[in-house]
Protein backbone atom coordinates (compact mmCIF):
# COMPACT_ATOMS: atom_id res chain seq x y z
CA UNK A 1 0.00 0.00 0.00
CA UNK A 2 1.29 3.45 -0.83
CA UNK A 3 0.45 6.78 0.78
CA UNK A 4 0.30 10.29 -0.64
CA UNK A 5 1.82 13.17 1.29
CA UNK A 6 1.54 16.80 0.21
CA UNK A 7 3.60 19.61 1.69
CA UNK A 8 5.27 22.89 0.86
CA UNK A 9 9.04 23.28 1.22
CA UNK A 10 10.19 26.82 0.77
CA UNK A 11 7.94 28.01 -2.03
CA UNK A 12 7.59 24.66 -3.79
CA UNK A 13 4.65 22.26 -3.50
CA UNK A 14 5.73 18.64 -3.08
CA UNK A 15 3.46 15.68 -3.69
CA UNK A 16 5.12 12.48 -2.53
CA UNK A 17 3.96 8.89 -2.96
CA UNK A 18 5.68 6.68 -0.41
CA UNK A 19 5.45 3.24 1.16
CA UNK A 20 6.90 1.28 4.04
CA UNK A 21 9.37 -1.36 2.88
CA UNK A 22 9.12 -4.58 4.88
CA UNK A 23 12.32 -5.79 3.23
CA UNK A 24 14.42 -2.79 4.32
CA UNK A 25 12.32 -1.83 7.35
CA UNK A 26 12.08 1.83 6.36
CA UNK A 27 10.02 4.32 4.40
CA UNK A 28 10.81 4.65 0.70
CA UNK A 29 9.79 7.36 -1.74
CA UNK A 30 8.05 5.79 -4.74
CA UNK A 31 7.51 8.94 -6.78
CA UNK A 32 7.35 12.66 -6.22
CA UNK A 33 6.58 15.91 -7.98
CA UNK A 34 7.65 19.45 -7.24
CA UNK A 35 5.26 22.12 -8.50
CA UNK A 36 3.66 19.45 -10.68
CA UNK A 37 6.92 18.34 -12.35
CA UNK A 38 8.65 14.98 -11.90
CA UNK A 39 11.35 15.08 -9.25
CA UNK A 40 13.64 12.57 -7.58
CA UNK A 41 14.38 12.33 -3.86
CA UNK A 42 18.15 12.19 -4.49
CA UNK A 43 18.00 15.52 -6.32
CA UNK A 44 17.20 17.20 -2.98
CA UNK A 45 19.97 18.47 -0.73
CA UNK A 46 20.73 16.52 2.46
CA UNK A 47 18.86 18.96 4.72
CA UNK A 48 15.75 18.74 2.52
CA UNK A 49 15.95 14.94 2.41
CA UNK A 50 16.14 14.68 6.21
CA UNK A 51 13.27 17.14 6.68
CA UNK A 52 11.07 15.30 4.17
CA UNK A 53 11.83 11.86 5.65
CA UNK A 54 10.99 13.16 9.12
CA UNK A 55 7.64 14.43 7.82
CA UNK A 56 6.96 11.12 6.03
CA UNK A 57 7.68 9.13 9.21
CA UNK A 58 5.23 11.36 11.11
CA UNK A 59 2.61 11.00 8.38
CA UNK A 60 3.05 7.21 8.27
CA UNK A 61 2.74 6.97 12.07
CA UNK A 62 -0.42 9.10 11.98
CA UNK A 63 -1.91 6.91 9.22
CA UNK A 64 -1.18 3.73 11.21
CA UNK A 65 -2.75 5.10 14.38
CA UNK A 66 -5.90 6.15 12.54
CA UNK A 67 -6.28 3.06 10.34
CA UNK A 68 -9.70 1.44 10.59
CA UNK A 69 -9.31 -2.26 9.87
CA UNK A 70 -12.90 -3.21 10.53
CA UNK A 71 -14.48 -5.07 7.64
CA UNK A 72 -17.61 -3.63 6.10
CA UNK A 73 -19.38 -6.80 5.03
CA UNK A 74 -21.83 -4.95 2.81
CA UNK A 75 -18.94 -3.44 0.91
CA UNK A 76 -16.23 -6.11 1.08
CA UNK A 77 -18.14 -9.30 0.24
CA UNK A 78 -19.35 -9.86 -3.33
CA UNK A 79 -23.06 -10.14 -3.82
CA UNK A 80 -24.15 -13.76 -4.05
CA UNK A 81 -26.88 -12.97 -6.60
CA UNK A 82 -24.24 -11.78 -9.08
CA UNK A 83 -22.13 -14.91 -8.57
CA UNK A 84 -25.19 -17.12 -9.10
CA UNK A 85 -26.20 -15.28 -12.26
CA UNK A 86 -22.80 -15.87 -13.87
CA UNK A 87 -22.75 -19.52 -12.76
CA UNK A 88 -19.87 -19.17 -10.32
CA UNK A 89 -21.81 -20.89 -7.51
Amino acid sequence: MTYIYETVMGTKKLVVEYCYSSLHNKIKVVEMTVDGKFHRFNWMNEVGQKELMSELVSDYTYNLQNYDSEIDLDRDVPELDHLVSIGAV
